[in-house]
């Protein structure tokens, strides 16, 4: 057997091509079903500012998706768009990496001490914000061409907001499908746990 560690990049539990978590990952899922997260007592301040910024980055993917189609559809002016556009779409770029950053240098290595069970989990986790990442590096080059357009050459907006808008879309479709596992995993130790225990309260 390789002792080299699986490339959660590629592969069949990649975010690019898993439908589901494998067995195991979401150990503590069925103890605390997402039915239960809300009044759980164990639900604190730290869990539910997280909860929060993942649905506002599903918020922010869903908004931003539909201007471009807005725009694609002629129901809104460039300029119009752009200005609205514009500091929406670099807050929620930014804001992607920093949140990826923050939990891959505190949050995980914490939760991993927790309970070894989480160590698979963890990397996989870690797996999604490489996929993520060149996701959001893919929807910018559109944005940048898009914001060219309307800058400097109105003609290419045919082109360039459906290239947008698809871009941002398959951003958010893996975005998306990360969040919903990465709290299957995470939420329930807390629950669990407690923050003050895991050290990240």
């Amino acid at each position: 057997m390789s002792d080299t560690p699986p490339n959660l990049s590629t592969g069949d539990l990649s975010l690019n091509t898993r439908t589901s978590l494998p067995d195991g990952y979401a150990f503590l899922l069925a103890a605390y079903p997402r039915p239960v997260w809300a009044e759980h007592p164990n639900n604190g301040q730290w869990c539910q500012f997280w909860l929060q910024r993942h649905q506002m980055f599903r918020d922010y993917s869903a908004a931003l998706t539909d201007a471009c189609e807005q725009l694609s559809d002629g129901k809104i002016e460039a300029a119009a768009f752009h200005e609205w556009f514009v500091p929406r779409v670099n807050f929620y770029f930014g804001e992607i990496d920093s949140h990826h950053k923050v939990e891959e240098y505190h949050y995980f290595p914490a939760l991993a001490q927790a309970d070894a069970k989480m160590g698979c989990g963890i990397e996989l986790l870690e797996g999604d914000h490489r996929v993520v990442h060149d996701r959001l590096i893919a929807a910018h080059e559109t944005i940048v061409a898009l914001d060219a357009a309307i800058r400097e050459t109105p003609g290419d907006i045919a082109s360039a907001a459906p290239a947008a808008r698809d871009g941002i879309a398959a951003l958010g479709d893996a975005l998306g499908h990360h969040l919903n596992d990465e709290e299957d995993i995470i939420v329930p130790l807390i629950l669990d746990r407690t923050e003050p225990v895991l050290g990240i309260g």
